[in-house]
């Protein structure tokens, strides 16, 4: 199977060395994303970061012939775990059922105004 890189203008460029996803076969790996208004650099609240980080996932992911419909495993950094109510109460309204796997870390983030990072994985049903 060949590695196919997948790349859109609805996402972040990467700040980084790596692409914004990899495509192999029916599978779709994404890289971090924060969130980060890809317009303006600016990250605004808990909410408005998990919203932004799960666009720029679907924007991913739509450019690879996938949705938010087909994550099979997401992984969530957030700074504060006083935030997880808040961001669990977005991701409840964006992502669909059934909702993937999911695991969650309180970590220390390297932007001082990043609260949440994503990654996800997704399956493309056939």
């Amino acid at each position: 199977m060949t590695k196919q890189v997948i790349r859109t203008a609805g996402a972040p460029t990467p700040s980084g060395p790596f692409n914004q996803a990899i495509r192999i076969g029916n599978m779709v790996f994404t890289s971090g994303q924060a969130g980060r208004n890809r317009e303006t650099g600016k990250m605004g609240d808990i909410r408005d970061q998990a919203r932004r980080c799960i666009g720029n996932i679907s924007a991913i992911l739509e450019q690879a012939g996938a949705s938010l419909a087909d994550l099979v495993k997401v992984t969530v950094y957030l700074r504060d775990a006083e935030d997880a109510p808040a961001f669990n109460e977005e991701y409840r309204k964006l992502i669909p059922e059934p909702l993937p796997a999911r695991s969650s870390a309180f970590v220390g983030l390297k932007n001082p105004d990043m609260l949440v990072e994503m990654e996800a994985i997704a399956v493309i049903q056939d």
